[in-house]
């Protein structure tokens, strides 16, 4: 063999180690990324599982001046008692009792302001509301795609 051809040959060897080392680095950074990735669904799945747990919680505050404008009509029956003593004549005195009934009907127009000041407190949790179906979708898809991250070479498609 020529001279030129063994070092065409020796370079051809370096440049195919080279590539396969580059290939290994390569491969090797990517199951570090599945890896990471894998740890990350998992970690998302635990927390989509937590969610539905958790109690949406707020306090609505209500301060504001309430106009109030309105008509009561009024009717009552008020019995009134009269206990007096009346002199008939100056020589005999006779006490009376006597009850009367007064009736009243009146409409009281009323218009005011009304302060209202107050704290709402509202707990709604989340596992009474719909979202817990989109989140049990959610755990189920990353539960397929953690399924994919751990076998890569199934041929099962998530």
């Amino acid at each position: 063999m020529k001279k030129g051809h063994t070092v065409l040959l020796i370079l051809l060897t370096l440049l195919t180690l080279l590539s396969l080392a580059l290939n290994g680095v390569i491969i090797y950074g990517l199951l570090q990324a599945r890896e990471i990735a894998q740890a990350t669904v998992t970690k998302a799945r635990t927390i989509v599982t937590g969610i539905g747990d958790e109690t949406f919680s707020y306090t609505f505050e209500v301060n504001k001046e309430i106009p109030v404008a309105a008509s009561v009509p009024f009717h009552e029956e008020i019995t009134v008692p009269v206990q007096t003593t009346v002199p008939i004549s100056t020589t005999v005195v006779v006490p009376i009792n006597l009850e009367f009934t007064v009736p009243v009907s009146k409409t009281v127009n009323v218009a005011t302001t009304v302060p209202l000041d107050l704290e709402v407190p509202i707990e709604i949790p989340l596992a009474d509301t719909p979202i817990v179906g989109y989140l049990e979708s959610l755990d189920a898809d990353l539960g397929k795609l953690e399924q994919k991250l751990a076998n890569p070479l199934s041929m099962e498609t998530p």
